[in-house]
This record gives structure tokens, C-alpha cells and sequence, in this order.
């Protein structure tokens, strides 16, 4: 309590407060980059393996030659159910929570143009939206008789800086613990001191309650042409517009269970705005090798994304006993934050075969590849800035390694019904020396559709299972939390013929 006395004179005088860029990382620019083809019922019930296979919508997320395969047109709408539950486990104990979210997956105008004589046969050309990745999530963690506490890291932060100056420096960390005596000086009688220490001492035991509630999605809007040459070789280009929306909340709050201690409860909350959008290319093949046999390849350009953030934090104590004027609770509030930058994700390459057993059916496989570590921050072009991004795109590249996904996939007919069943693995992006690596990404789906020389309806579900891994706060002072996700995806297309 004595503390809290003779630091109130001090935060009388803390009343100007700087800008503070919210720091971007390598976990950002992995979720930026991290793109996957939405797709139709139909593709999704093949695990979307469908890059020689064509004459879908999910070619705009694969490779855009498949459109020379379609021979009429087609408006096509795609709306999906996701259900995606997260079980995390913090020192020996887990949690559950889930999520559902309806949303828009893909709609598709394509316009197939036939020759009339000559060796192009057709042109086909139009505009998709694909929803390439969802931000829809919530994650909850509890500890319990944690030995560790985040209080350490927001001393660790302020070590250096004056008692009058941490309120300034750091507004969105260390200031909120300061002004909140989550943090105090080494020594209360030196105003200017610069080393600090928790309110709860490192190594003391604390109940834990760490959440992540993310909404948003990553989509695609591309316009594409596509040529059919004689029937053997079909070419392909898209330009697409992405869209990057992502808002999370994030609270962390710790109980001291140590009952001499002054301070009972610390909780910290970020809320976090992240919006953009950016430019792509991809341009593609597909051979006819033989009546049954296709390959293809695509070339995907990187996105060049151009974001902004908006940001605020909030820190909330309560002490077991009250100060001179009676008060035992303390809130502090940062500035409202924002900042604009640019991001580059990384290019892909896809390759694909299929074999066609004429009307019966068809198998198909896709193989891409992805370097998360290629991924780099760029200055703002609404900046006037030398800033170089130097420290945090060295960190992308410390921290991730190539990314290799398969995709396998059979559909089979009879008559006017179509069975379907697809499996799909993306390896982990993160070294095998990082703490936060966790299993490969799995995906196993199957579906079931009716179609007619006009209309038809398509059912596609997806099960995707990975096991990951993350820090609530700093990685030296805490285990890291162990994260089983599961994510259910049900689409229904319908698609009308003239």
C-alpha cells in the first residue's frame, strides 16, 4: 500500500501520451499469407484436388486454365456453415469453446464464348469471389497453479526507463502495469529509478485465464480469362482483388493465489482491427495429354497487401486491501493506436494430374508449394518513413520453413448423381526448433451432387484437424499452450446452365 501512496503524486504528472506502433511479427504475416481455395460443394468433396480438373469455380483459387475446360456458361452460388472448435491445453489443463459462423464461400459468372471455326475453340472469361480463409475462432486457455506471471514481462519491458517516463514510452504495455501498480519500482523512494518489479513475484503460484476471440476472413475477387486450344491445351489468367479482414480480442488475467500478496487480480485486454487489401496474379496451363490423362501447372504471384491496424489495451487490478482514499480497484486505458503498412506474401506453385475415366469418374491430385519465410513487411506508401521492417522480416525468415501441400480427390457418377471424397496435408510452416510448431494441417472431405445439362446442386464437408502451439506472453517465462483445432465446413452449391 505504501507504494500506491507515493506513486500517486507521480501519475498526476503522466498525462501526455506518444503514438506507439503496434508491433507487426511473424504470426501476422503467417495469417495474412496463409491462403487456401475456398471452393464449391463440389471441389470441397474432393478436397479441393482440382487444378486439371476445370470447369469449376475453385479454379480461380488453383489454376486458371481450368476455366478453358468449361464449354458453356454458368452463374454459380456457394454459401457455407463452419463450425470451428479449438481445445487448448495450458499446464496439464484443457479447455474447449467453438464457433459458428453462415457466410458466402464462393459466387462465380462465368461466360464461355465458342468459336466459330479455327483452332481456339472457346474463350471463357468473368469474375469470382472465393473465401480463401476464415478468421472465425475462439480460444480459451485456463491454467491453473501457473508458476509464472506476465507481470515479469511488462518489468522486463520498463527495465531502462525513467519512473516518469513509462506511461509515455510504453502506453499499450508497461504503462497500463505501472499505472495500475502491476508493476513497481526497485526502489519506491527513487523517482527516477529504472529497473521495476511485479506485484506478483515471478515464481509465484497463479490461476491463469488467457482468450482469443478472432473474427473476419481472407477472400478473393478475380476477374480471368481463359483459352481452349483445340481441345489439348488450355491457358489461363486471373487478376484478383483480396480483401483482408481480421478483428481479435485478446484478455489475459491472473489470480495470485498467494493470499499474502497485495494483488488478487491483473487482467489485460487488446482489441485489434485489421484491414486491407491488395492485388494478385496468377496465370496457369492444363495439357490434354491423352483422352484420360491431364497435367497442369500455375504460377500464383505474391499478394501485395496494403493494411492498416487500429488498436487500443486496457489493464484492470484489484488489491486485497485499499489505499488511503479506499480503493482497491485500478483501470488504465491506452490511446486509441493505428498504423499502416505494407505486406508481400509469398508466391506459390501448384502442379496437378488427372485421370478421366470418360462419364465414369475421375481421380485427382494437386502438389503446392509455399515459403512462409518469404513473406516481408514493406513501409506504408501513406508513410514518410526510413523505417526498414529489418528486425521483424528477420524474424519471419528465423522462424518458418517451406510449406508442402497435397491434395487428393475422386469423384464418381451414376447417372445424374455424383459421389465424392478427397484428402488433403499441409505441412507445418514452423522450424522444427520452434517452440510454436505444432502437427501438419489434415483435411478429409467427401460430398455428394445432382446434375442436370442446367442445374445443379452440390453438397461438399470438409474436416480439417491440426494440432498448434502459442505463447501467451513471453516464450522465456512461460510454457507455451498446446491448441487441438478441428474445423467442420459444410457447402451447398447451386449453379444454373443455359
Amino acid at each position: 500500500m505504501k507504494t500506491r501512496t507515493i506513486r500517486a503524486a507521480q501519475l498526476i504528472c503522466a498525462l501526455a501520451i506518444l503514438p506507439h506502433a503496434h508491433a507487426q511479427n511473424e504470426e501476422d504475416a503467417l495469417r495474412i499469407g496463409t491462403l487456401m481455395p475456398g471452393g464449391t460443394g463440389r471441389s470441397a468433396g474432393m478436397a479441393n484436388a482440382f487444378g486439371a480438373v476445370g470447369a469449376d469455380p475453385a479454379s480461380i483459387g488453383i489454376n486458371p486454365a481450368g476455366f478453358g475446360l468449361y464449354r458453356t456458361s454458368e452463374l454459380s452460388l456457394t454459401p457455407l456453415v463452419e463450425v470451428n472448435d479449438a481445445k487448448a491445453t495450458t499446464y496439464g489443463t484443457a479447455t474447449g469453446d467453438t464457433q459458428t459462423r453462415f457466410a458466402i464461400g464462393n459466387l462465380a459468372l462465368i461466360l464461355n464464348t465458342p468459336s466459330n471455326g479455327g483452332d481456339w475453340r472457346s474463350g471463357t472469361f468473368g469474375v469470382v469471389m472465393d473465401r480463401q480463409q476464415s478468421h472465425n475462432r475462439r480460444v480459451q486457455a485456463n491454467g491453473t497453479r501457473v508458476p509464472s506471471t506476465f507481470l515479469e514481462s511488462l518489468a522486463i519491458d520498463a527495465e531502462g526507463i525513467g519512473n516518469d517516463a513509462v506511461h509515455d514510452a510504453l502506453p499499450f504495455t508497461s504503462g497500463l502495469a505501472w499505472e495500475t501498480f502491476a508493476i513497481n519500482p526497485l526502489d519506491p523512494d527513487d523517482s527516477l529509478g529504472t529497473s521495476y518489479l511485479p506485484a506478483i513475484p515471478f515464481g509465484e503460484l497463479t490461476d491463469q485465464e488467457h482468450s482469443m476471440v478472432s473474427r473476419g476472413a481472407s477472400t478473393n475477387t478475380a476477374f480471368f480469362y481463359s483459352g481452349n486450344y483445340k481441345d489439348r491445351l488450355y491457358l489461363g489468367m486471373s487478376v484478383g482483388i483480396s480483401a483482408h479482414r481480421f478483428k481479435r480480442t485478446t484478455t489475459h488475467r491472473e489470480t495470485s493465489l498467494n493470499t499474502d500478496l497485495d494483488l488478487e487480480t491483473a487482467t489485460w485486454t487488446e482489441e485489434l482491427n485489421t484491414t486491407g487489401n491488395g492485388i494478385d496474379v496468377k496465370v496457369g496451363v492444363i495439357g490434354r495429354l491423352t483422352d484420360r490423362f491431364r497435367m497442369g501447372g500455375s504460377f500464383h504471384s505474391p499478394q501485395w497487401m496494403q493494411l492498416s491496424d487500429a488498436y487500443v489495451s486496457d489493464m484492470v487490478t484489484t488489491f486485497r486491501t485499499t489505499d488511503v482514499n479506499g480503493d482497491s480497484r485500478y483501470t488504465s486505458t491506452s490511446p486509441d493506436g493505428s498504423f499502416s503498412y505494407r505486406v508481400h506474401t509469398p508466391w506459390r506453385l501448384v502442379g496437378s494430374a488427372a485421370y478421366v475415366a470418360g462419364k465414369n469418374g475421375l481421380v485427382s491430385m494437386d502438389y503446392e508449394f509455399h515459403d512462409p519465410s518469404k513473406a516481408r513487411f514493406r513501409t506504408s506508401d501513406r508513410l514518410v518513413s526510413t523505417y526498414t521492417y529489418d528486425v521483424e522480416n528477420e524474424g519471419i525468415r528465423a522462424a518458418f520453413r517451406p510449406v508442402h501441400s497435397l491434395r487428393v480427390g475422386t469423384e464418381w457418377r451414376f447417372g445424374n448423381w455424383y459421389y465424392r471424397m478427397g484428402w488433403a496435408l499441409s505441412s507445418n510452416p514452423y522450424v522444427a526448433e520452434d517452440g510454436r510448431r505444432g502437427d501438419a494441417w489434415k483435411n478429409y472431405a467427401g460430398g455428394i451432387g445432382y446434375r442436370t445439362d442446367h442445374v445443379a446442386v452440390d453438397l461438399g464437408t470438409n474436416l480439417g484437424l491440426q494440432q498448434t502451439r502459442y505463447y501467451p506472453y513471453n516464450a522465456f517465462l512461460v510454457n507455451s499452450t498446446q491448441v487441438d483445432r478441428s474445423d467442420l465446413r459444410f457447402l451447398v452449391t447451386l449453379s444454373v446452365r443455359p
